[in-house]
């Protein structure tokens, strides 16, 4: 195999995938030897800045590569994403989410012989601003979404998407809905709800199919909605969202959207592709850049 040219600085979440990213560190060192001549492996600290770092390899490296999960390619991409840099994604983490909206092939040799022949498109991402102002890569969830999320972290000792499975159950005991004003593309939509979430991607958690028209590559985002439902009704949801949205879910709701502005009566707990916004969000703006960051891709 030939070596390419272009410098690549892989940064590696070592508490992705439950600590279990370490183990393929000798491992990508070989590989990655094989195929670059100009080839770093950063281990990032736990009180480390991994947006700052991966701002500051973005000035002296072609391509970064996020090896973890969706929280470790959030925080590289909010370091680059108004950069020239080539953005790659090695899947070690537990939900690798965008992962599978970038069509990588299922093993680690495979995504790293995909990042080798720079198999790139342009993305879409999610930008908002209001009480968090961030990129986002694959969905920014609130209410009992974000919840979700945040009891997530809490299970130390279980593996998997079971993490998130595990967080919402909590979660819907915990909130109940609360009060939205939203404006969608210009028109205003009021009502008490339980969930929103703005989809660039498909899948969330792992293993929920929440947004199947969603594309990270057609220039739009779905905004999935879901009002004040009962407690067992949102197990019932829960069961059937690993094949998506059915018809039968007469209470949510998803529309294809470029701008959003939404206010809630109470601080609602929101993530940003698995990462903690807050609990207490009350106002964001949301929109999407298109075409804005150059990612490899098997699509």
């Amino acid at each position: 195999m030939d070596k390419k040219r272009t410098s690549v600085c892989f940064l590696v979440n070592p508490l992705a995938g439950k600590s279990s990213s370490v183990k393929h560190i000798d491992w990508l060192q070989k590989e990655a030897g094989t195929r670059w001549n100009t080839f770093e492996i950063v281990i990032t600290g736990k009180s480390e800045s991994v947006t700052e770092l991966a701002r500051q390899k973005s000035e002296s490296f072609d391509m970064i590569v996020a090896c973890g999960g969706d929280g470790t390619v959030n925080q590289v991409i909010n370091g680059i994403a108004e950069s020239d840099v080539i953005f790659g994604v090695l899947p070690i983490g537990t939900g690798n989410d965008f992962a599978k909206s970038l069509h990588l092939p299922d093993s680690l040799s495979g995504c790293l012989d995909l990042l080798y022949v720079e198999s790139t498109l342009k993305a879409d991402l999610i930008r908002c601003e209001g009480d968090a102002s961030l990129w986002c890569c694959n969905t920014l969830g609130l209410g009992l979404d974000g919840l979700a999320n945040f009891y997530s972290k809490k299970f130390k000792r279980i593996r998997g998407s079971a993490v998130y499975v595990l967080g919402l159950i909590k979660a819907a005991f915990r909130f109940r809905g609360a009060r939205l004003k939203m404006t969608v593309n210009g028109k205003e939509y009021q009502g008490d709800f339980l969930m929103a979430t703005i989809c660039n991607g498909k899948w969330e958690g792992g293993k929920f199919y929440l947004a199947p028209k969603a594309s990270i590559f057609d220039g739009k985002l779905e905004l999935v909605t879901i009002k004040k439902i009962s407690i067992p009704t949102v197990f019932t949801y829960v069961l059937a969202f690993k094949n998506g949205p059915a018809k039968w879910m007469k209470n949510l709701h998803s529309r294809t959207i470029e701008t959003l502005e939404l206010e809630s009566d109470r601080g609602l707990a929101a993530h940003a592709d698995g990462e903690l916004l807050g609990t207490s969000i009350k106002h964001l703006k949301v929109w999407i850049e298109k075409e804005c960051l150059e990612v490899v891709t098997g699509h």
